[in-house]
């Protein structure tokens, strides 16, 4: 009884550590790409009257950015920014404070001090301390408007599926 307890267990702990990370980074822009062509998504050019709330890296090529008042943007990255995945905070460069475009704006990573358009991903409306920027300048490549159970399909990408019962 005792072993069979215990090799239950032991195969739980391995099914568990097996399936946290079922998808490269990789495999996710595969992904996130193909659902841009899927779906049909709208690119936009300039978003004007951008306020930035808040953000999620999905990857290093792609991060779903939020408005306070219009919704979420699927954002693309011209090229890999490294680190994007992982960072603590972002700040958006642009060359308007009142819109974001994808002809020359980009994405700096944070450390623990940026200002100026700089958000906490998980902290609705927070804002990081002033200091460093971790990375060089990723140019945004397209904006792409999303709904809410988009955004929800997009952050599920790649995470291991509950089944509930």
């Amino acid at each position: 009884m005792k072993n069979i307890l215990a090799i239950t267990l032991i195969s739980i702990l391995l099914l568990g550590y097996s399936s946290v990370n079922s998808m490269s980074l990789k495999e996710k822009d595969v992904a996130y790409s193909n659902y841009v062509i899927d779906e049909n998504l709208a690119s936009k050019d300039k978003i004007t009257g951008f306020k930035f709330n808040n953000y999620k890296a999905l990857s290093d090529n792609y991060l779903i950015i939020t408005d306070l008042s219009r919704g979420s943007y699927l954002v693309e990255i011209k090229s890999r920014c490294s680190n994007l995945s992982y960072s603590r905070g972002i700040k958006i460069n642009r060359f308007s404070n009142m819109s974001i475009s994808s002809r020359g704006d980009s994405i700096s990573l944070i450390g623990n001090n940026s200002l100026v358009d700089s958000v906490t991903p998980g902290v609705r409306g927070s804002i990081s301390p002033r200091g460093s920027i971790a990375s060089g300048q990723c140019l945004i490549k397209s904006i792409h408007p999303i709904t809410k159970d988009q955004t929800d399909y997009l952050v599920a990408i790649g995470k291991p599926v509950q089944i509930e019962g």
